[in-house]
């Protein structure tokens, strides 16, 4: 049986007409009648009953034109399903993402999906999480991987978490950190939130700002010299050389959150969801 086969027997059990059925299938009624002739034979089974006025199918005829049904529409499926797949292999993904996951946790899962889609051009942007939000509320990406959800209410993943610690050159008294220089990152709006509430919880005086940097291997290397404390998230290893302690906001780990928003009609294209599935395997 081949898919003409299947065709033949679903449209005569719709018609129940051999003519209109041949008319459907643009062949003739002979050709029509005569291949229904072969399906019995071939299968050893009477597709009608004789003796009545009309087309009456056989109980035979009946389960074999249920099982054509079936089989005419997974054959539609899974032909649906390879051309998404060939589709899939082509176009472009535009990615909105905060700068230190794009440069520290990005690229390994980046290159997994070029692996698995070699067709697919990346248009990516890196940046504040504020920033990268609001190109996903425009429209003007696809997905936006980002430090906070913003009450997204759409889909959303978290993707990485990570500690945020305190790091020094040396030991030093907790007491006393007011007072010492400290090295700051520049951060979008929902983390610096999240480390001035740490640090209003457990001081009274600001702290000592020596450096502003905006890169974490900036910090990691005035640090390293000696020339003031940091608060990073431990997105990458730290030399063994430096002092480290996590830091906790009533009486629970700070965290480094990381969250994948994209919008719900995304999960219908292939390529999309293999790539937010890659991200999603990430998560911790």
């Amino acid at each position: 049986m081949n898919e003409k086969d299947w065709l033949i027997i679903h449209s005569v059990y719709q018609h129940k007409n051999i003519t209109r059925a041949a008319e459907q299938l643009y062949t003739s009624q002979p050709a029509l009648s005569y291949r229904l002739k072969q399906i019995e034979r071939k299968l050893e089974i009477r597709l009608f009953e004789e003796g009545h006025k009309g087309l009456v199918f056989s109980a035979q005829g009946e389960y074999l034109a249920q099982h054509a049904q079936k089989v005419l529409r997974d054959l539609q499926q899974l032909k649906e399903n390879l051309h998404s797949l060939e589709m899939a292999q082509q176009g472009e993904i535009a990615i909105g993402v905060s700068s230190n996951y794009a440069a520290y946790r990005l690229p390994p899962l980046l290159s997994r999906f070029r692996q698995s889609h070699p067709g697919i051009r990346i248009n990516l942007m890196s940046g504040l999480s504020e920033e990268i939000f609001t190109l996903l509320q425009r429209g003007e990406i696809d997905i936006a991987i980002v430090k906070d959800d913003y009450h997204w209410k759409e889909g959303k993943e978290l993707v990485d978490e990570d500690d945020y610690l305190l790091i020094g050159q040396q030991d030093f008294d907790f007491a006393l950190l007011p007072h010492l220089p400290q090295i700051r990152i520049v951060h979008g709006q929902h983390v610096t939130q999240l480390l001035e509430r740490w640090w209003n919880a457990n001081f009274s005086h600001a702290p000592n700002i020596a450096m502003t940097v905006d890169k974490l291997e900036v910090c990691l290397g005035m640090v390293t010299h000696g020339l003031g404390y940091a608060i990073i998230s431990s997105y990458l290893p730290l030399p063994d050389s430096l002092y480290r302690r996590p830091i906790t906001l009533e009486g629970q780990p700070v965290k480094n959150r990381t969250w994948l928003l994209y919008r719900y009609n995304l999960q219908s294209s292939p390529m999309m969801q293999s790539f937010i599935n890659i991200l999603k395997s990430n998560q911790p």
